[in-house]
């Protein structure tokens, strides 16, 4: 019993390491989610330019064939594990992103009220020279926070 307890476990441990490596990757089902909610067409093994798209209201990216957003539920295996903690405002932060296409201000080690918002089509990150940027030119290809919203 215990041989099949461990292989069990095994098994599930290496599925969920597939699966988080399938995050942002195309798959057999012509999509590459980019997080639990969104994901982007593929052609020939690459994502199209342009923005992820929205699986809809609960509904979840999953590799199922013909139904690449399903239902979320216990019984759905999503692809992307869940969506990245955003980054907290630290003493040498001027700004965070606090969504894909938002951020605040900082001051100090606490985020000022006023939430900011990218203009359409760009995305938040702190590593490049303007805080909203083009996809192409998101440092790693990915926002500082991959959150829907703040």
């Amino acid at each position: 019993m215990s041989k099949t307890l461990l292989l069990s476990f095994t098994l599930s441990a290496l599925l969920g390491i597939a699966l988080s490596q399938m995050c942002g990757n195309c798959m057999k089902n012509g999509v590459a989610c980019v997080n639990q909610t969104h994901f982007k067409v593929c052609v020939n093994q690459a994502t199209l330019p342009g923005n992820a798209l929205y699986c809809g209201d609960g509904k979840v990216c999953t590799s199922l064939m013909g139904a690449f957003c399903f239902e979320g539920g216990s019984d759905v295996e999503t692809v992307c594990d869940e969506q990245q903690d955003c980054p907290s405002c630290s003493a040498k932060s001027m700004f965070v992103c606090t969504s894909r296409t938002t951020f605040q201000m900082c001051d100090g080690t606490k985020m000022q009220k006023e939430i900011s918002t990218c203009p359409a089509g760009l995305f938040c990150t702190t590593n490049a020279e303007e805080i909203c940027v083009k996809e192409c030119k998101l440092p790693n290809g990915k926002p500082d926070c991959t959150k829907d919203a703040p």
